[in-house]
């Protein structure tokens, strides 16, 4: 394998390790800070509204400075964030430096979508999108798993791994991305750049969808640890971390699979089977009452997911081929305002009315992105949509 795309691969795998090992935490957070369910998954909001905010500017900072400069700015801010986060006296402290873990990675997440788009040719990025969410999707599933092992020795050392990690990925991403000289052409014709992507057919559209997924995603799965931990099933910490991991283990293997379904069947073909798989998913976690029947919807969870995120993310570094950083970092900010908000959205509606009614809302919305899918394959057409090839 390139030795440029592996890194790129890693790199999408560190990030969604400390933002979802507070996933797993829920429990012992509540304890250690004297908070409540909904205020320890405020940390999520406080991780994920920065990275979405910040992704705006990331990728077109990075088509200007050049990847290497804005990727190693971003994994340093990263690790010193999690090494604060592991120092944290506090709730607000928590807050605070979960923020800065969020910009941190908002310079990076899409920044490495942008250098696979670039080194990769149009008939193999649905395979290499593939690769990139398989890893990114390994984050997610060992976040939970390696909080919930390192939990028994303390829930800080769950981001200092993650800092070490980061460090290392940064000597790597020195190594094999070149430095480039700033492109001042590129800075005046900025605001011309954003409003072009903006305006481009499908895009809104593609946001649409993202900004759905994850908020149905997250729904689900910010609540599911307190909802486990809690009786009649009161499962312990371990038991948890590696039940929130699940999906994340299906997406693993459905990722590559994934990929080549978007080469070989296309782009929106792909993701409406992702959306139909997600809201059986959704339905199967609302029929759950033992352990087991959870752990398979959440393999089926992430195998919907997996399809999802391959499709998409093809799609966003190919919809404008110029401009891949910039299209980059507006989809990344649409789907992850998605992930900030399902805290603050489903909170209101886990305290009243309880776990069931958050899996019955996201059906709901993932239900309607079906719709939205229809009118993306719409615009874009079958030339781009549902062709192995793309410019």
């Amino acid at each position: 394998m390139d030795s440029r795309r592996l890194t790129m691969f890693i790199g999408g795998y560190i990030g969604p390790l400390a933002s979802n090992a507070v996933l797993a935490m829920v429990p012992v957070l509540k304890a250690e800070f004297g908070a409540g369910a909904e205020d320890v998954l405020l940390a999520v909001t406080f991780y994920m509204l920065p990275f979405a905010l910040f992704n705006l500017i990331s990728g077109t900072v990075s088509d200007i400075y050049g990847r290497r400069k804005v990727l190693t700015f971003g994994f340093l801010l990263y690790a010193l964030s999690n090494v604060l986060c592991a120092l944290s006296p506090n709730l607000p402290a928590f807050y605070l430096f979960r923020s800065m873990q969020g910009i941190g990675y908002a310079f990076a997440n899409p920044v490495l979508m942008a250098v696979l788009g670039d080194i990769t040719p149009p008939e193999e990025r649905g395979r290499a999108m593939g690769y990139f969410g398989a890893f990114t999707t390994a984050g997610i599933a060992t976040g939970p798993m390696i909080a919930g092992l390192l939990i028994p020795y303390g829930w800080r050392w769950t981001f200092m791994l993650v800092a070490v990690l980061a460090l290392g990925v940064i000597v790597w991403i020195r190594a094999v991305c070149p430095a480039v000289r700033p492109d001042m052409e590129a800075f005046r014709h900025l605001k011309e750049n954003v409003e072009a992507a903006v305006r481009t057919r499908g895009m809104a559209a593609l946001c649409l969808l993202g900004f759905l997924t994850f908020l149905c995603y997250m729904g689900a799965l910010g609540f599911l640890s307190d909802h486990l931990s809690l009786p009649p099933l009161s499962l312990d910490e371990r038991t948890i971390g590696v039940m929130v991991g699940m999906s994340g283990v299906a997406g693993i293997v459905a990722a590559p699979i994934g990929g080549r379904l978007v080469d070989g069947r296309g782009r929106t073909r792909t993701a409406l089977t992702g959306f139909l798989t997600m809201a059986l998913a959704l339905s199967l976690l609302y029929l759950s009452r033992e352990p087991l029947q959870f752990a398979v919807s959440l393999l089926v969870l992430g195998i919907g997911t997996a399809f999802i995120w391959t499709a998409l993310l093809t799609l966003a570094v190919e919809i404008v081929p110029g401009l891949k950083g910039t299209t980059s970092s507006i989809f990344n900010s649409a789907r992850f305002f998605g992930y900030s908000l399902a805290p603050l959205l489903f909170a209101p509606i886990y305290s009243f009315l309880g776990f069931g009614t958050v899996l019955l809302v996201g059906l709901g919305l993932t239900v309607s992105a079906l719709l939205v899918v229809g009118m993306l394959a719409a615009q874009l057409g079958p030339s781009h949509s549902d062709s192995t090839r793309s410019s």
